[in-house]
């Protein structure tokens, strides 16, 4: 969803095969870049008919586990993207939304997005279990925002045949401003997973059980991950911005039981992000 800090942006990353990468765009862009908010700021005392667009690139870098779960690291290149048309019409990375409410600081719509798998090559502690396919996933959203502080809700049902499941994820924090180029947000979040996406993702079924060695496991709905992300955004110039973000993700209940976390990985996920921002104008 796009806050009213203009041109929220959430990451497309160039080669990915697990969520992670997907929640790797999602820290990296909390509230928005300063870039975005100094460019609302200029809109707003310099053109007195400022464009409904507003199109923000960029691209950086991410430090995350190779998949949800593991204790093994890698380093992952990404690029991404934001479109917005009038506060109304959003592709967020590989987000679609519409703000059918949109009044008061209270936004709320539908929202499609493209949810990238697992690959079993990943890493060796999925061998034998299968890949898990790219997912589309259609939903809605709703998010409240007042001051420096905003809590929103996304749930959203796989509809592609990928992981099958529905997943809610939701999200509190507050983005204010340390000087008039630097911007710091903070914000936690949780996320619930029904039990289609949690076998998927965490469960071990006789089959992959045969090939990977691993004993079965079943993984019920529940809560999957907690966690709290902290960032900051810098102007470089009024187009021109760069920003980081460090994440704490806690894996949790039938997720962080899983053989492949509680044996092969770690329930204890950590994610930094450095990027750099260039708004069209």
């Amino acid at each position: 969803m796009p806050s009213r800090f203009a041109g929220k942006i959430s990451l497309a990353p160039a080669v990915t095969a697990n969520w992670l990468r997907i929640m790797a765009g999602v820290a990296v862009v909390a509230y928005g870049t300063t870039v975005a908010q100094a460019a609302d700021e200029d809109n707003s005392t310099s053109e007195p008919e400022p464009s409904k667009w507003s199109i923000i690139i960029g691209g950086g870098g991410a430090y995350l586990p190779d998949y949800e779960g593991s204790d093994d690291y890698e380093f992952q290149p990404f690029p991404f993207a934001s479109i917005v048309y009038d506060d109304f019409v959003f592709i967020s990375g590989p987000s679609l939304g519409v703000n059918l409410l949109n009044h008061e600081g209270l936004k709320a719509g539908p929202i499609a997005r493209y949810s990238f798998g697992r690959d079993e090559d990943d890493n060796n502690a999925l061998e034998g279990l299968g890949d898990v396919d790219d997912s589309i996933e259609l939903g809605g959203f709703i998010k409240y925002e007042i001051g420096i502080w905003s809590a929103g809700l996304t749930v959203t049902q796989d509809v592609a045949g990928g992981h099958e499941g529905l997943l809610a994820e939701a999200t509190t924090g507050v983005a204010f401003a340390l000087t008039e180029n630097l911007r710091s947000s903070l914000e936690a979040s949780a996320s619930w997973a029904d039990s289609n996406y949690m076998e998927t993702y965490f469960g071990i079924s006789s089959s992959q059980a045969a090939s990977s060695g691993y004993g079965e496991y079943e993984a019920d709905s529940g809560f999957k991950d907690a966690g709290v992300t902290f960032g900051l955004d810098y102007r470089i110039t009024e187009s021109i911005g760069i920003g980081g973000r460090a994440q704490y993700k806690r894996l949790l209940g039938d997720a962080a039981d899983s053989p492949i976390v509680a044996d092969e990985g770690s329930a204890d996920q950590f994610l930094s992000t450095l990027f750099l921002t260039y708004r069209f104008r």
